[in-house]
């Protein structure tokens, strides 16, 4: 009989299509995974991969034995999970993904003191601005923002805010404060590069009406932390979400501008797998999260 680990070890490397990044999400050598992988495929006399220089693919056998080794999988973690689920356990392991800058700033803090509550629970994080793929990046959860068109994730809505054009009153102490959102393009303006692209269209809507302003930018970057750092050291105008700057706007660091011409409120969401069985560790953390969105909502409300 093969071991369980080298049935995972070959899962992921047929998401990853790769035998080195596989195994080092498993701290293994690109030698000792390979290895692993021959182990297994001689265990079951069947060649899983079709290898070659630049890619591992499936054979036919191959996709029918991860198939089925990914829906046995899922059925043993279920059973654990519902052992845990029926003793209220929070342990083992959680991965999630985060955006930059409200991960970084606002999440993390608040994963920290759920870890106090359950130090038996290692929660690992992830952060970036890109849209995450749960399977390829190997994460239990991620938090994101916007409507989602992947139909097979299950969500879980934390809270509803709008974005909201900002800049450090040293910015408009030496450029002027815009007065309508048409007059950014006059301004420097720092541009968040989602995917690769650009998010250059800022929406706003005024009396009912939704329109978009296109900006060039002063600057961009693919971090949302990094759009803030600039907005607060007065390189420009950012547009970020009320979760990203409530606090420094409440302190003075960053004014809000346009108050009469907000955006169209967004979701923030907690998003998971459709086929994974929502453990007591994963609904615990969802729960918490909604709590303190909440939480900080009526902290900061929206000025």
């Amino acid at each position: 009989m093969y071991h369980l680990n080298d049935l995972q070890l070959a899962i992921r490397i047929a998401d990853l299509k790769s035998v080195s990044a596989a195994g080092r999400e498993q701290g293994m050598t690109p030698a000792a995974a390979s290895a692993a992988l021959q182990r297994l495929e001689k265990k079951i006399d069947c060649l899983l991969f079709a290898r070659s220089t630049r890619q591992m693919t499936l054979t036919e056998e191959g996709q029918l034995f991860i198939d089925s080794g990914r829906q046995a999988l899922t059925l043993l973690n279920n059973a654990s999970n519902a052992l845990a689920d029926n003793r209220g356990e929070l342990q083992g392991e959680l991965r999630i993904a985060l955006p930059s800058d409200l991960g970084r700033n606002i999440i993390r803090p608040w994963l920290d003191e759920f870890s106090l509550r359950a130090p038996e629970l290692n929660i690992s994080l992830y952060f970036g601005d890109q849209m995450t793929d749960l399977i390829s990046q190997n994460v239990h959860l991620a938090v994101r923002y916007g409507q989602l068109e992947d139909s097979g994730l299950m969500r879980r809505q934390l809270a509803m805010m709008p974005r909201v054009a900002v800049a450090a009153p040293s910015y408009i102490q030496q450029y002027g404060q815009p007065h309508q959102p048409k007059e950014l393009v006059n301004h420097k303006t720092l541009i968040l590069n989602r995917g690769g692209q650009p998010w250059s269209k800022w929406p706003f809507s005024s009396q009912d009406t939704d329109y978009h302003v296109e900006l060039i930018g002063c600057k961009s970057s693919n971090d949302g932390a990094v759009i803030k750092d600039w907005a607060l050291a007065g390189k420009g105008i950012a547009f970020k979400s009320w979760f990203d700057v409530a606090k420094e706007i409440h302190q003075g660091k960053l004014k809000r501008l346009f108050t009469e011409q907000a955006s169209t409120k967004i979701p923030l969401q907690i998003v998971y797998l459709q086929t994974d069985y929502p453990s007591h560790k994963v609904r615990a953390v969802i729960d918490f999260l909604k709590e303190k969105c909440q939480q900080f909502t009526q902290q900061y409300p929206l000025i």
